[in-house]
Formats: structure tokens, C-alpha cells, sequence
């Protein structure tokens, strides 16, 4: 088993979070990833067999968050 952040969403692939009936847990494991890896692996996905606006949005802004995440730590690192 992975210590990543992103490990249980290792279990729950793609195909398996994104064919929820509702928004809000996808949306919930949209908040839960931690890793571009993830997000471009699941944003992939949704691009490919559901297409669905909403969902590749939400995705696409957790990515600028986590590049906006890692650009604030990298400056926390040189302070």
C-alpha cells in the first residue's frame, strides 16, 4: 500500500468515481486528489467516455490549485 495522499483513489479508479449517479461525491473525490498525476488520470477518463462539462471544470481548477499549491510551497522552501 502507497503513503501517497492520493492512495485510496489508487482503489477507486476512474471508471469507478466518475460513473456516480450524483455530482457531489464526485465532486468530493475531485477535492480529495492531491496529485496532477491523479487529476490529468481521472480528467482523461472523463474526457474520453462521459464528457460532462461540469465534472472536466472541476477537475481542471483542482489542478490549478494543486500548481498553485506547489508553486506556494516551493517559495515557503527558499524563505
Amino acid at each position: 500500500m502507497s503513503d501517497t495522499p492520493d492512495s485510496i483513489l489508487d482503489k477507486l479508479p476512474p471508471e469507478r468515481l466518475l460513473d456516480a449517479d450524483h455530482l457531489q461525491p464526485i465532486v468530493a473525490g475531485i477535492n480529495c486528489m492531491h496529485s496532477m498525476e491523479t487529476v490529468k488520470r481521472y480528467l482523461a477518463y472523463e474526457n474520453k467516455h462521459q464528457n460532462r462539462t461540469p465534472i472536466q471544470s472541476r477537475l481542471r481548477e483542482r489542478a490549478r490549485e494543486i500548481r498553485r499549491d506547489e508553486l506556494d510551497a516551493e517559495e515557503q522552501a527558499i524563505v
